[in-house]
């Protein structure tokens, strides 16, 4: 057997290795694919190559030092085994055309996986996938790291310690209690009755050993992680939390930065804190000063997690007539979904700032949020795409498509995608457009007649229906001689030609931007 190696938690599955279809690999031995997690993919073609491996390995050959005879290859792959590796991948067609049957049977016998691996495929593709699948988890690992410490920042803002424990034991699945420096309990969330009895016993030999910051007991039910806050010489609390089966190396970042916070919540003035939401504020509205800004002011914004040349939308969230501003609502929503932003109160709405990437994440967040709080009185609009120095142009765009989604009874709108009717639902343009558009609709508008009011309603189903006769007699319920009747009369009343593509439109805004 294997002699037991320290978990990677970077480690690539050798389920994974076998689904990449473009590798072509084979498993050999055994007949299910085990749960291996195999460090790295190491080619290498020596008698005995333990003395260049750590363990962990995925150790790749061709065959060209192994012995031909089944001892010998039985005492390579028992070498092997000692070492650490979790798995052996064979490749045919260079001194072997198949594997050697002695190999085979000596993986079988020590439990070590044996992968074929065809002609074609080389190595250094295995080596390759490898170190990707690595990184990405990698990646992963931080991206999560970064989305929870604004989760908890902002938990903590709201709620003080008793908001960020929540969160804590919410993404770890935990149960967390946070004590203070006379070990009384300040917070908790999802503790179990049992949890303050094993903290405190354990805070005994902890406390009895002031050079240790904490101290971690694993049992067959899961694992409980004291930590202390502060310094070593004077503690400013303790942070205690127990999840089922390991803690990985994720959540162990996770809890690392929740100390911090914890720390930084019971030493730090609140008004630091407050500072840097103005600050993101004041460089938003300094933004949106003028068309274009200078490159100095653009730069502030990667203080707030923005980079430099990427694109940005402008987000507005604009509440009902006299109803309370729901910036705190926006910013929450935001920060809990992990999206950079900086937001300040307009007399359009509250405005954001997002990544373009972000648009659609930040919308639906920000939706959501207003719903659980019972909000339906504001709609979202967001701006299309915009160079950084140019953002101030997205204030406006964002509040077409924000007064947009309220006329259609939409959560958000998107510029971009508006209609004619979306367009006339700026007060001013409606306007605006009514009063070119009312003399030649005068005749209609004006009649208070049973016939006229046919013929202005005969129209406008006319128009909309692109000026197709049969379509819209049937949406009216009229035959299409009778849709004709009415038209005719329509155009010796206006003046106007139906077959005139301009004159079409002009009816149509006119009807649209007449008041309802």
């Amino acid at each position: 057997m294997a002699t037991p190696q320290p978990e990677d938690p970077y480690g690539v599955t050798l389920a994974w290795l076998l689904a990449q279809e473009a590798l072509g690999l084979r498993l050999v031995e055994p007949a299910d694919v085990p749960e291996v997690s195999l460090g790295w993919a190491h080619a290498i073609e020596v008698v005995d190559p333990t003395p260049f491996l750590d363990g962990g390995e995925l150790v790749l050959t061709t065959g060209l030092r192994m012995p031909r005879d089944h001892a010998g290859q039985e005492a390579y792959v028992e070498r092997l085994a000692a070492a650490g590796v979790v798995g052996v991948a064979f490749g045919i067609g260079v001194r072997f055309d198949t594997i050697p049957p002695g190999l085979r049977e000596a993986c079988r016998r020590s439990a070590m996986p044996l992968i074929e691996v065809p002609l074609p495929t080389p190595f250094v593709a295995i080596t390759q996938a490898v170190a990707a699948h690595r990184a990405e988890q990698q990646n992963a690992v931080m991206h999560r790291a970064v989305g929870f410490q604004r989760q908890m920042t902002r938990a903590t803002l709201d709620e003080g310690v008793a908001g960020l424990v929540t969160a804590v034991a919410r993404e770890l699945r935990a149960a967390v209690v946070v004590l203070d420096e006379l070990e009384h309990p300040v917070a908790s969330a999802g503790e179990t009755p049992e949890l303050g009895e094993r903290v405190a016993t354990e805070l005994v030999a902890l406390v009895a050993r002031p050079g240790r910051a904490s101290i971690t007991v694993v049992s067959d039910t899961g694992t409980l992680v004291i930590q202390r806050l502060g310094g070593l010489e004077r503690p400013s609390g303790w942070l205690a939390v127990e999840v089922p089966g390991a803690l990985s190396v994720g959540d162990r970042l996770l809890l690392n930065q929740a100390v911090s916070l914890l720390t930084l919540q019971r030493e730090r003035p609140r008004e630091l804190v407050d500072a840097r939401h103005r600050l993101g504020a004041t460089v938003l509205e300094l933004l949106l000063d003028d068309e274009v800004v200078a490159p100095s002011i653009v730069r502030h914004l990667r203080h707030f997690g923005f980079e430099p040349g990427e694109p940005v939308r402008m987000l507005v969230a604009s509440a009902g007539t006299g109803r309370t501003s729901p910036r705190d609502l926006v910013a929450h929503a935001l920060e809990a979904a992990a999206l950079a932003h900086v937001e300040t109160d307009s007399a359009d709405g509250v405005l954001v700032l997002l990544h373009d990437r972000d648009a659609a994440a930040g919308a639906d967040a920000v939706v959501d949020a207003l719903g659980r709080a019972g909000r339906h009185d504001v709609v979202v609009g967001v701006s299309g795409a915009l160079p950084t120095e140019r953002a101030a142009a997205g204030r406006a765009a964002a509040a077409h498509a924000a007064a947009s989604a309220r006329a259609s009874h939409e959560p958000v709108g998107w510029y971009g995608t508006l209609t004619l009717e979306a367009i006339l639902a700026d007060d001013l343009v409606r306007a605006r457009v009514a009063t070119l558009a009312a003399s030649p609709l005068a005749p209609l508008l004006d009649s208070r007649t049973e016939r006229e009011r046919v013929l202005l309603d005969s129209l406008e189903v006319f128009l909309r229906h692109n000026g197709s006769w049969e379509t819209a007699s049937r949406a009216l319920g009229v035959h299409r001689h009778t849709l004709r009747h009415r038209m005719t009369r329509v155009e010796e009343l206006t003046g106007a030609r139906l077959d005139v593509a301009e004159d079409r439109v002009a009816l149509l805004l006119g009807l649209l931007a007449r008041a309802r």
